[in-house]
This record gives structure tokens, C-alpha cells and sequence, in this order.
């Protein structure tokens, strides 16, 4: 009996390992995905560097990333692949959300303490949360996932992403938040000023640097004054942005600005010292000062992005270039800038290969707020607008790239 058993899980064991190597393939991995268009942008340029652009182009999905691009998709993969054909449409890299709660500022938040700088936002994270479906309608494939600027040292964020049936954290740990606003000031706890929040973030980092005390929240800030995590720091005011920019240069990182409203005051110093700008979302009823703000930080070389709801990164881009901003410059504001200032460059903001496939689909120009959006992509699946019907088979490359 025990022998006739073994013959037969042996049996078992061959006849799925030849269904496994010859008879289910289909089984192995999932279908490649070629999505053609008249016009893909791989990459928008960073500040006055051209757009990486290709003209009846296609690009190769394969298991949630961008395989090949263009004239680099081998004959056979394009063969095999299931085709997904949007026209005249343009597809472009999919937007960039650098810092967000999502609305969850009392949850990423340590009530009790103002220096946090080990805790992780990822831990927070709800993969059900219903303001992750917002996010692929407003065409944001990825987000930042940062602490609440309720703390002096909020933690770690992280990379994010929405998802088909739930959303997913890409990197745990992407970059450390601090805040310097009033919100990050508190009567019941310390600190209870400007100052004393400076003086809170000086004395750690001096403790971190001489590295004599050991743990974890130190190690962060020795990670960031190395250079191996980003700092974004929230800072409107001109006395905060001061406070920010000083604290930066004592212990030797680039920062990257949440706010920034009085940039205009302090353009110099964060041009000299390669300091990046997550604004707020700009509003058509604000000063001219304002809605020209990334104007003349484009201008200095400063880079920057939008901050808030999903819905309003496009129309502060679109706003942003009605009064002066080249349009490449907002473009990249909405994809490639974000997408550095947070230290996932690699892995979203552009489409080049190795990338994640989260792109959207418009007709017509992505900053002409009359142009349709027809679809939303992330991790190589449709997640808003549905796809349009395509050959099985598809034409041969040329030279160019194109079809």
C-alpha cells in the first residue's frame, strides 16, 4: 500500500512538472500587453531639456512594468502580446502626488510626542481606504504617503499606489517628514513655538552627528544628513522657510519645501542650496504673486510640484502655465518632478523601461482642461476608462519606433 501511494504522488509530481514545463504555459505568467498610440511620452524634460517623445509608438507591459519601449520590443514579444490600440490618443506617464495624508492627518500622527522620526506612515496604511478610488480618476498613478505635519518629526513616508480591488505601499520607506508650521506646535505639549521647534530639531541632529547615543529615531536622522533619505519639511512662513533652510545647511542635506507660500522671499537661497518645492494647489481667486510663484521658481531653477486633492494637480499645472509657466516645466511638474523630489525617480514618473505602466490616456493636450481623459493605468492595469478593443496581432516595428 505504502508503495503503491509513492508511485502515485510520484506520478502526480511528474505529470505536473511537464504541465508546468510543455502543456500550461499559458499558466506561467500573464499575457504581455502592447498599448499603442499616435503620441507617447516616455519622459517630460527636467527644466529646459525637450520631452522624450515617440510618434505612432507603442510601449510592452509585462508583469506590472514597462519591458520595452518603442523600436527596443522584440518581433516576437509584439507578436505574442494582446494589443491595446487608443489611436490618436496620447498617452503620458501617469500624475505624481509627492505628499499627501490622504486626508488621514490624525492617524499619521503621534499625539502625544512632536518627535517621531522612526514612525512609519506605511503602517497606517488602509489598502480599502475610498479616497484611493479618487485617485486614478484624476489621473494620480502613485502618492507619496506622508506623516501629518502635526509633528516636529512626523516619521517615515512612503510610495503608494491605488489598485484595482485594493491599494498597495511600493516603498515602505521613501523619505523622513518633519514639519516647522503652527500645526506642528502645540500648548499642550512641546514645542509651543517656532523656536522651539528649531531648537527640538537642532539639538537632535547634533546629538545624531556625534553619534555616541544609539536608536532608531537618531538613525533616521543620520540617514538623512548622509543622504540616504530625503527631507521634506513643512514651511510657509518667511521665518519658517528661514528656520528650514538654516537647519538644512547646519547639518548639510537639501531639503525638499512643503508650502513654501513666501518662497518668493527666500528664491535665492533655495536656487543656491538645490532645494525642491511641493506648493499648494493654486486657485484661480489668489493673488498674481501666487498663481506666478512657479513661474519665477522655474526661472531661479528651483524645482517644484503641486500638493493637494488628486483632482486639483492638473488644473494648478494648467493654471500655473496660463500665467507664464512653460507648459514642459508643468508637464514635468505632474510626472518626472515629483516623482525625484521624493526619491522614486526609478520606479514612476516616466515610462522608461524598468518602470512601473502607470500612465493616463487624454485626447488632446494633457494641460487643455477640454481634453478628454479616457483612461488611467497603474502596475500595467486599466484602472479607470475602459480599453479599447485591439488586434490580436500587431505590425511590425520600424526603425523609428512606430508601428
Amino acid at each position: 500500500m505504502q508503495i503503491l501511494m509513492k508511485r502515485r504522488t510520484t506520478g502526480a509530481l511528474l505529470f505536473t512538472a511537464l504541465c508546468t514545463a510543455h502543456l500550461c504555459p499559458t499558466q506561467l505568467s500573464a499575457q504581455d500587453v502592447l498599448v499603442q498610440a499616435s503620441k507617447i511620452v516616455v519622459a517630460y524634460g527636467e527644466g529646459s531639456t525637450a520631452a522624450t517623445v515617440l510618434t505612432d509608438s507603442a510601449l510592452l507591459l509585462r508583469d506590472g512594468k514597462i519591458a520595452f519601449v518603442g523600436a527596443d520590443i522584440p518581433a516576437e514579444a509584439r507578436r505574442a502580446a494582446r494589443v491595446v490600440d487608443y489611436g490618436k490618443a496620447t498617452i503620458s506617464p501617469g500624475f505624481v502626488l509627492a505628499a499627501t495624508t490622504l486626508g488621514r492627518d490624525a492617524d499619521l500622527a503621534e499625539g502625544a510626542l512632536a518627535f517621531t522620526p522612526d514612525l512609519r506612515a506605511a503602517e497606517a496604511f488602509d489598502p480599502w481606504q475610498k479616497e484611493l478610488a479618487q485617485l486614478a480618476t484624476a489621473g494620480v498613478t502613485s502618492f507619496g504617503l506622508a506623516p501629518s505635519p502635526r509633528n516636529v518629526a512626523g516619521g517615515i513616508g512612503a510610495l503608494a499606489k491605488a489598485g484595482k480591488k485594493q491599494g498597495r505601499i511600493e516603498t515602505a520607506e521613501a523619505f523622513v517628514g518633519f514639519s516647522l508650521t503652527r500645526a506642528a506646535r502645540s500648548q499642550e505639549r512641546m514645542p509651543t513655538s517656532l523656536m522651539g521647534a528649531l531648537e527640538m530639531l537642532r539639538d537632535s541632529f547634533k546629538t545624531a552627528r556625534v553619534g555616541v547615543q544609539v536608536g532608531p529615531d537618531l538613525a533616521v536622522l543620520r540617514q538623512v544628513m548622509s543622504g540616504q533619505r530625503r527631507a521634506l519639511i513643512h514651511a510657509d512662513t518667511f521665518a519658517e522657510l528661514n528656520g528650514a533652510l538654516d537647519l538644512a545647511k547646519n547639518f548639510n542635506f537639501a531639503p525638499v519645501i512643503i508650502g513654501a507660500r513666501d518662497a518668493d522671499k527666500v528664491m535665492a537661497k533655495l536656487a543656491e542650496r538645490g532645494v525642491g518645492v511641493v506648493l499648494a494647489p493654486l486657485n484661480p481667486k489668489a493673488r498674481i504673486a501666487d498663481l506666478e510663484l512657479p513661474k519665477k521658481l522655474a526661472k531661479a531653477g528651483v524645482p517644484f510640484c503641486f500638493a493637494g486633492r488628486p483632482d486639483q494637480l492638473r488644473f494648478s499645472a494648467a493654471l500655473a502655465v496660463r500665467y507664464g509657466l512653460d507648459r514642459n516645466v508643468a508637464n514635468a511638474a505632474l510626472t518626472r518632478t515629483p516623482a525625484n523630489l521624493i526619491g522614486a525617480l526609478t520606479t514612476v514618473g516616466s515610462l522608461r523601461q524598468g518602470c512601473g505602466a502607470d500612465f493616463v490616456v487624454f485626447e488632446g493636450d494633457l494641460l487643455d482642461l477640454g481634453s478628454r481623459h479616457v483612461a488611467t493605468w497603474v502596475d500595467g492595469e486599466n484602472l479607470h476608462g475602459e480599453s479599447p478593443a485591439g488586434a490580436k496581432t500587431s505590425q511590425t516595428t520600424n526603425s523609428a519606433g512606430g508601428r
